[in-house]
């Protein structure tokens, strides 16, 4: 009876070795999956707002034209704003403000407005890139 109580000491030692290997390895790993994640939304973001947002809020855009006329030229393309909170985005995005209709989950998903809010308040080291 002793070796087997031997073989599971020394089975719980590996484990508990590849487990300490594994809690000091995962902080590096997480953050390369998280800076890929961002990199990623922040793509499908900027696709996704030129392409379901573009229409009104790029340059000449109508929604363009009336934040200019509401809160001045510098805050009337979202993309150059840095004052915006995806909160807000995402509030303004469903319920609709001034001439703006409010946006159906069916016509842009939770997911893909949360993508679109995380393009439009990145950080300043995403900006600087992009440029």
């Amino acid at each position: 009876m002793r070796p087997r109580v031997g073989i599971a000491a020394a089975a719980a030692n590996v484990a508990l070795a590849l487990a300490m290997v594994a809690t000091v390895a995962a902080p590096r790993t997480v953050a390369n999956k998280q800076k890929k994640d961002t990199a990623s939304q922040l793509e499908q973001g900027n696709k996704l707002f030129h392409a379901k947002c573009g229409y009104c809020h790029l340059q000449g855009g109508t929604g363009t034209i009336m934040l200019g006329f509401r809160l001045g030229k510098d805050k009337a393309l979202l993309e150059d704003r840095t004052d915006l909170s995806a909160d807000y985005i995402r509030h303004v995005a469903r319920a609709g403000i001034g001439s703006m209709p409010r946006l159906t989950r069916i016509e842009v998903p939770d997911s893909e407005l949360n993508s679109i809010a995380a393009y439009l308040t990145r950080p300043a080291s995403a900006r600087a890139a992009a440029k």
